[in-house]
């Protein structure tokens, strides 16, 4: 049986043994695969890149025109409230004159059917108002006449005789003077007292206008 020991000496021919020995391309196959991995993933990490640069800018030009289209129909639906706004408050200011002149065309009404009811029971509210006019043209009146209403003449001239006569005042009956005023006439002048003038001095002052036949 022979031995299987090596001496020590003739070690220094033995070469220790290598895979690579076995396949020298080995190493270039290996480099050549890492090489075409690596171009993979990087080609893979640019259509990444450029996938999510593509998303990035869509929601970007997105929102950029929704929020241009939002701020266009918000625009579109406040005018749209201001021209209604404006008709409601033209409409509601309309509606405001036209109740506050109906409310002023009543109370006119209701007041000359209290003027009437007032003289036709108390007449003798005539007598003041034909002394206040006389008082005011007696400077100036030589033969003053008073023209009035015929019932009012009989009531003037039973109750203010004796002042009549003293200025030297005529009275002329006269069926177009409306009961409760007078007209003083004279050469030179002529005053004129009577209730329709009388009524729309008054509502003047209140800045109205209104006829006493109305």
């Amino acid at each position: 049986m022979s031995s299987r020991f090596i001496p020590r000496d003739q070690l220094s021919a033995v070469l220790p043994w290598q895979l690579a020995a076995l396949d020298p391309h080995c190493t270039k196959r290996k480099s050549g695969l890492m090489d075409t991995a690596t171009e993979t993933e990087l080609a893979g990490a640019a259509v990444n890149r450029a996938r999510d640069e593509g998303f990035r800018h869509g929601l970007e030009v997105g929102y950029t025109q929704g929020h241009a289209a939002c701020e266009a129909k918000t625009l579109r639906h406040n005018q749209h409230l201001t021209t209604i706004s404006a008709a409601l408050e033209s409409a509601v200011a309309a509606l405001d004159e036209t109740v506050a002149n109906d409310l002023v065309q009543l109370a006119l009404e209701l007041a000359r059917q209290v003027v009437r009811a007032h003289i036709d029971t108390h007449p003798e509210t005539l007598v003041p108002v034909v002394r206040e006019a006389l008082n005011s043209v007696i400077a100036i009146a030589k033969h003053p006449r008073l023209v009035m209403h015929p019932d009012d003449a009989q009531m003037i001239t039973r109750e203010m005789a004796v002042e009549l006569g003293v200025l030297n005042c005529s009275i002329t009956p006269d069926d177009h003077v409306a009961r409760g005023g007078v007209r003083i006439e004279d050469a030179n002048f002529e005053l004129d007292a009577t209730l329709p003038t009388r009524w729309s001095r008054t509502l003047a002052t209140l800045g109205l206008k209104d006829d006493w036949l109305a």
